[in-house]
């Protein structure tokens, strides 16, 4: 993962592969098939380990004000953190490398729609601390849209502290 991570999917040869996982090629494609297959497997790893963590506690918040700050906090430890490159692997990667095939965009476009939907029935649970002119849809796929901003601006040197100013202001925005 973090080879895909530092390197992109285009800038990671076989090589850095079978260096990184102590294996030869032949084994590299016995286990995992061809690198587009291996890096949409990388991706789901992502998810579930970076990504989850962060959102679960949003999740089950009782009150959106502190789930949403919990969960920024927590996202930006994650984009900005010493142990991982910056930024969000997805955010990052999936986006340029899906202009190349129809497998990512496709893969890239299924995580958006899991999102959208995701947020959208946390938003809706949440409908009566949202500003009355914003619906749940709209709010998650606002929600989405600056994760995926703050994961950009960590890649570009933005401290935890300036993604949590931006989603403290997103929190002042769409709740009453």
């Amino acid at each position: 993962m973090l080879v895909f991570w530092r390197r992109g999917y285009r800038g990671t040869s076989l090589d850095d592969l079978t260096d990184a996982l102590g294996i030869n090629r032949p084994s590299l494609y016995a286990a995992f098939g061809d690198k587009e297959t291996l890096f949409l497997s990388v991706v789901e790893q992502y998810q579930k380990k970076m990504l989850l963590p962060s959102a679960k506690e949003l999740f089950s918040c009782e009150n959106l004000r502190e789930g949403l700050g919990a969960f920024f906090d927590s996202l930006g430890s994650l984009l900005t953190g010493p142990e991982t490159p910056p930024g969000c692997m997805i955010a990052c990667l999936m986006s340029e490398e899906c202009c190349e095939s129809e497998l990512l965009r496709s893969k890239l476009a299924s995580i958006i729609e899991t999102a959208d939907k995701n947020f959208t029935a946390l938003f809706k649970s949440h409908e009566r601390e949202l500003v009355p002119s914003l619906s749940a849809e709209v709010a998650a796929k606002l929600l989405f849209s600056l994760c995926q901003g703050l994961a950009i601006r960590a890649r570009a040197g933005a401290s935890k502290r300036s993604l949590t100013e931006i989603g403290n202001a997103f929190i002042a925005a769409i709740l009453i």
